[in-house]
C-alpha cells in the first residue's frame, strides 16, 4: 500500500494499527487492503470454513448435541439458556452503541461515520507519561481500592517480574503468565508512553493480581474459567480510568479516557455478539449444503447491520470481514466469553460503586476461589446473581452513564 508517497510492504497488524491513524483516507485504504487481501484466497478460506463447519456439525450429531454452541457451553459451565439471554439483552441495548457512533462522528467532524472509522483517534492530546509515571499510576489505582492489593502490584516491579520496554526480537503486545500456586506470575510489557499504555499496564497487573490470589488454590484449580479470566484485569482498568477522570483537568485527555473506555466495551461486548450470531447462522446454514463466499459475505453483513444500524457505513469489503477472524476456526464460539467477562466486571463495578468497602471481601474470596467453582457460584461469593432477570442490564446501564458523561465533556 501507498504511504507517505512510497510502496510499502505491510503485515496484517500493521494495516489494522492504520485504523488508529489521523487521516480518513489511510484508514479506508488500510481496512481495504487488508480485507481485499483476504479476498484473494478467497477458495482456501471458503474451503475451510465450509469443511470445519461440516465436520463439527457430524461431530455434534454423532455425540447427540442440541446445538453447535453447546459443547461450548458445557466446557463453559453455562447453561444454553443463560448465554442466549446475554446475547439477547446485548442486541437489545445496539442502540447506545449507535448512539455513540453518532456523538463520534460529530467529534469527528463527519455527517457520519464507516466502519473504518470506529478507531480514529479523537480529542488526542499528544500527553506522554514516563514509565515511572505509569508504574506510580497503576499501583495507586489498586491502592485506593485495597492497601493489600497495592502492595501484590507493587511486588511485581520490586523483583523485577515485568519486562517492560520495547525491542528488536521481543514479542507485541502485553501479556500475564500464571506458572503455578507456588511460582510467581510476570508480566510481559512493550510501554511506549501512551495513555492506552498505562491502561494496558492495568489490565495485565489484574492479572497478575489473580493469579497472586488464586495461589491458595491446587494446580487444578489454579486458573480461572475462561468466562471469569479477564475479571481483575478489567476491574482493574475500571479503577485506573475512574482515577484518571477524577483526577484530569484537561478536556482533551478526559475525552480520550471517556472514547477509549467506551470502544473498548463496545469491542468486547457489541462486536462479540455479533461475532457468535454469525458463528451460529454459519453452522446451521451449512446443514443444508455448501456455502458460496457470497453467501458467508451475506450473513456476516446481516449481523454486522443489526449493530452499525444508520449510524455506520459498512467499507465495500468488509464483506470479507469474517475471513481473518481465527476464533471461528481454532476456538469455535469462544467470543461470547467476552461478553460475559465484560458486563460482569461492568455490574461488579457498579455494585463496588454502590456498596463501598462492604463491597471488597466478597470481590477478593471471587479472585482467590480461581477455577474451583463454576462461574455462577464464583460471581455470586461476590454477591452477583448471574441468573437474574436485569443482571446484565447493568453492565449497559454503566455504559449509558459512560457515554452521557462524554457528552458533558464535549
Amino acid at each position: 500500500m501507498e504511504l507517505n508517497g512510497e510502496e510499502k510492504d505491510f503485515t496484517g497488524e500493521e494495516l489494522l494499527s492504520l485504523l488508529h491513524n489521523t487521516s480518513p483516507d489511510i484508514r479506508f485504504r488500510a481496512f481495504s487492503t487488508f480485507l481485499e487481501k483476504h479476498a484473494e484466497q478467497g477458495i482456501v478460506f471458503n474451503t475451510v470454513f465450509n469443511t470445519m463447519a461440516l465436520d463439527h456439525g457430524q461431530e455434534m450429531e454423532l455425540r447427540g448435541y442440541g446445538s453447535p454452541i453447546q459443547p461450548t457451553n458445557i466446557g463453559n459451565e453455562i447453561p444454553d439458556q443463560a448465554v442466549e439471554h446475554l446475547m439477547s439483552v446485548t442486541e437489545a441495548n445496539y442502540g447506545l452503541a449507535q448512539q455513540y457512533f453518532r456523538i463520534k462522528a460529530g467529534m469527528l467532524g463527519m455527517q457520519k461515520i464507516r466502519n473504518c472509522d470506529i478507531y480514529a483517534p479523537v480529542a488526542e492530546s499528544g500527553k506522554q507519561y514516563s514509565f515511572d509515571e505509569a508504574r506510580q499510576l497503576t499501583v495507586e489505582a489498586y491502592q485506593g481500592f485495597d492497601p493489600d492489593f497495592g502492595r501484590i502490584i507493587q511486588a511485581f516491579f520490586d523483583e523485577r517480574r515485568v519486562d517492560v520496554m520495547p525491542r528488536a526480537g521481543k514479542s507485541g503486545g502485553a501479556f500475564a503468565m500464571g506458572i503455578s500456586p507456588a511460582a510467581p506470575p510476570f508480566l510481559l510489557l512493550n510501554y511506549t508512553g501512551t495513555l492506552r499504555d498505562i491502561a494496558t499496564i492495568a489490565h495485565e497487573a489484574g492479572h497478575g493480581l489473580h493469579f497472586v490470589l488464586s495461589q491458595k488454590q491446587t494446580m487444578l484449580n489454579y486458573h480461572a474459567p475462561l468466562p471469569l479470566a479477564e475479571t481483575a484485569s478489567v476491574f482493574g482498568e475500571m479503577l485506573l480510568t475512574r482515577m484518571l477522570l477524577d483526577r484530569e483537568q484537561d478536556p482533551a485527555v478526559r475525552r480520550s479516557l471517556l472514547c477509549a473506555k467506551i470502544e473498548d466495551i463496545i469491542a468486547t461486548t457489541f462486536r462479540q455478539t455479533v461475532l457468535t450470531r454469525f458463528e451460529l447462522r454459519l453452522h446451521e446454514e451449512r446443514k443444508n449444503g455448501l456455502l458460496s463466499n457470497d453467501r458467508i459475505g451475506q450473513i456476516w453483513l446481516e449481523e454486522n447491520a443489526r449493530l452499525f444500524g444508520d449510524a455506520v457505513d459498512m467499507i465495500p469489503s468488509y464483506r470479507w470481514g469474517w475471513s481473518y477472524i481465527s476464533h471461528f476456526i481454532h476456538s469455535r464460539f469462544y467470543c461470547y466469553s467476552y461478553t460475559f467477562a465484560e458486563l460482569l466486571v461492568l455490574a461488579l463495578y457498579r455494585k463496588y460503586r454502590e456498596q463501598g468497602d462492604g463491597f471488597k471481601a466478597g470481590y477478593r474470596r471471587l479472585l482467590e476461589s480461581g477455577g474451583s467453582l463454576s462461574p455462577a457460584d464464583t460471581a455470586a461469593l461476590a454477591g452477583i446473581d448471574i441468573t437474574e432477570a436485569g443482571f446484565w442490564q447493568k453492565g449497559y446501564d454503566f455504559l449509558g452513564e459512560l457515554i452521557e458523561e462524554l457528552k458533558t465533556a464535549i
